[in-house]
């Protein structure tokens, strides 16, 4: 089996490198970005088996990111992560959804092991 590599698209550089701590120890490769142009210019770059992208950022959201994702690199998992939990995010992941994302949501704060549970089920699903 080969180490799947995770994109990680989120504004806020702290999550960006929690993210990879955990998961490069995890044996993961792990790059990331903070914001939707930054994610398109690496997925034209390399090829990532997952990427989590936070919804909200400023500039391309976290939706219009996935979509534009899908269309350069369609065979990638895509997960979508938020601060909140409300009615607006419910409405948001289901247009994730439509956009190619896959129906992993990450809510921060993470409780412990939860993103590395969400990640091993995403690249896991369908093999």
């Amino acid at each position: 089996m080969s180490i799947a590599n995770i994109l990680v698209v989120d504004d806020e550089p702290l999550i960006g490198l929690a993210f990879q701590r955990e998961l490069i120890a995890d044996g993961y490769t792990v790059d990331s970005v903070l914001n939707g142009e930054e994610a398109l210019k690496a997925v034209r770059l390399k090829k990532y088996d997952l990427a989590l992208i936070d919804k909200d950022m400023p500039g391309m959201d976290g939706i219009e990111t996935c979509r534009e994702i899908k269309k350069i690199a369609p065979e990638s998992v895509l997960v979508f992560m938020t601060g909140l939990f409300d009615k607006h995010n419910v409405s948001k992941e289901k247009q994730f959804v439509e956009a190619g994302g896959r129906t992993y949501y990450l809510y921060k704060p993470f409780a412990q092991g939860e993103l590395r549970a969400v990640v091993h089920k995403a690249l896991n699903e369908g093999k």
